[in-house]
């Protein structure tokens, strides 16, 4: 392994995801409210071009999910960012029951009109709501706090939820809980560096040998005092690959013989990210 510029090749668009879009093309047009759950590390790169021009004649609520895993620093700059260009956002953890009232109260608000309008009708409205995002930024998670059970399949990986479903969460609100999906051409490598770096990409078509090494290349850029805490690195005056080699060899990272373990370690380096081991790091 050596210190270079990401070379790393990372296209994930497979035929399901192309039928999501198909069919949120389709669904979008019965739908009152969308929640639109982004991962509070990259709050930005987990924004889809594709699905933005979907719902953009549609109420949206942002739900900046995973939260807890970064700073309020953080938490609250990305919602200033939203607010500011008129558009609804709340923060959330999605495993978090706590939020649940929070996120129907919210719903409940971007209904409020036409829930008085058809209630003067002597209706009992019943609103609609599309749950979508891109791969393992938690939306089943999210459903499963509202639904107060687990309703979906849930799991810290892409890719999980496979076709739609409905799933009833109060007297006046279903929610279509739908696939993860990313956009045919993500033209810029950092953003796909960044969901690679969430889970965002399925596994098997990322090389997280090569990925746990982008990810340290990224935090001696951005955010030195992450390696510094978790793993005692201090002398930064050396090549890349030379400090990446002391973070695995901390971590246990080692093969008989005292060389490095850099499938181990990519994966050991990746692992403390994602769950919060490495510090609560946005990075977007």
């Amino acid at each position: 392994m050596e210190s270079r510029q990401s070379s790393m090749k990372i296209n994930w668009f497979p035929g399901h995801m192309k039928k999501t879009l198909e069919s949120l093309k389709t669904n979008i047009k019965n739908i009152d409210v969308v929640l639109y759950v982004l991962d509070g590390r990259a709050f930005l790169s987990t924004l889809n071009p594709s699905i933005d021009e979907i719902v953009k004649n549609k109420s949206v609520l942002y739900v900046i999910n995973k939260a807890d895993l970064i700073e309020e620093k953080d938490r609250n700059r990305i919602i200033k960012r939203f607010t500011s260009s008129q558009k609804n956002a709340i923060c959330v953890s999605g495993v978090v029951n706590s939020y649940k009232k929070t996120l129907i109260d919210e719903l409940k608000r971007l209904t409020k009109e036409k829930f008085e309008r058809e209630k003067a009708k002597g209706i009992d409205p019943i609103f609609k709501v599309m749950v979508i995002g891109t791969p393992n930024t938690g939306k089943s998670s999210i459903i499963n706090t509202l639904c107060g059970q687990k309703k979906t399949m849930t799991g810290d990986k892409a890719g999980v939820t496979k076709q739609n479903q409905w799933v009833k969460i109060t007297n006046n609100f279903v929610l279509l809980d739908t696939p993860g999906t990313l956009w045919p051409k993500m033209e810029y490598d950092n953003i796909k560096l960044k969901l690679a770096f969430i889970g965002g990409i399925k596994s098997d078509v990322v090389d997280e040998t090569s990925l746990g090494f982008e990810l340290v290349k990224y935090l001696l850029k951005n955010d030195r005092d992450a390696l510094t805490k978790r793993y005692n690195v201090t002398n930064f005056e050396r090549e890349e690959i030379e400090i990446y080699d002391e973070i695995l060899k901390k971590s246990g990272c080692i093969m008989r013989g005292g060389e490095v373990d850099y499938t181990r370690g990519g994966a050991k380096v990746l692992d403390d990210f994602r769950s919060g081991r490495l510090g609560k790091i946005c990075l977007d």
